[in-house]
């Protein structure tokens, strides 16, 4: 195990004040293209596609990698990904 993605996880879960709302977060670990460690967050999100909000999605984004850097303690890649709750199986 490269990251403990239960307590990422739970970081995530416990997150205050997120500017869109997450049905659920998917967490996993693994070694990337240069096989360097980096832990994939998907933040799968509940919204209609007419509410998209782009800045939204992006302090998301940042929110999700500061509690993977610091939760790593900036030894791993965080890669966050938002996602539909439709495009999730």
């Amino acid at each position: 195990m490269i990251a403990d993605t239960a307590r990422i996880r739970s970081e995530l879960e416990a997150l205050e004040g997120l500017p869109a709302p997450v049905q659920s977060w998917i967490v996993e670990d693994g070694l990337d293209a240069t096989d360097d460690p980096a832990v994939w967050v998907w933040a799968v999100v509940e919204i209609e596609a007419d509410a998209f909000d782009p800045d939204s999605m992006s302090r998301l984004k940042s929110m999700a990698h500061d509690v993977v850097w610091k939760a790593t303690d900036g030894r791993v890649w965080p890669y966050v990904l938002i996602r539909g709750a439709d495009e999730v199986p």
